[in-house]
């Protein structure tokens, strides 16, 4: 099963952001996931100011079992500056990667629980059903003899 990354990008000062790199190498080492589409490590030239730039990557996970996902570093030079800034992106934290099949027993819909419960419940609702139906025309009979 295969895993969507998507980084957002914002810009949220007031010059350019210059020479933008998105690391993400250290989070998703090639031993533990193949990369099928797009790259961990990405270079923006420019992301103006009040702008913003995605990348999507495709992941397919190697092992399977409980995952640390870290965060992704970001470093950019800004318009009329030479020092190179270094941010972080959220980290998701620690996460689950299921088998496919143990995936699809846990999440897939129930239908044959739910079939198999109302068979065996129809027995018990269906035989309430005949004696209240029973009851109630004995006891309808008896008032009309009585009027």
């Amino acid at each position: 099963m295969d895993l969507v990354l998507e980084y957002g990008l914002y810009n949220t000062g007031d010059k350019a952001a210059l020479k933008v790199t998105l690391d993400d190498r250290h989070s998703f080492p090639t031993q533990s996931f193949e990369i099928i589409k797009g790259l961990l490590n990405v270079r923006f030239e420019r992301i103006n100011p009040g702008a913003n730039a995605t990348h999507s990557v495709i992941v397919r996970p190697r092992q399977f079992g409980v995952f640390n996902y870290t965060s992704a570093q970001i470093t950019y030079t800004s318009e009329g500056s030479s020092d190179i800034r270094v941010g972080y992106t959220n980290a998701p934290g620690e996460g689950y990667i299921y088998r496919l099949k143990e995936y699809e027993r846990k999440f897939a819909p129930k239908y044959i629980y739910w079939v198999v419960f109302f068979i065996l419940i129809a027995p018990t609702t269906l035989g309430s059903l005949l004696a209240y139906s029973k009851s109630k025309n004995k006891y309808e009979e008896l008032a009309k003899k009585k009027n």
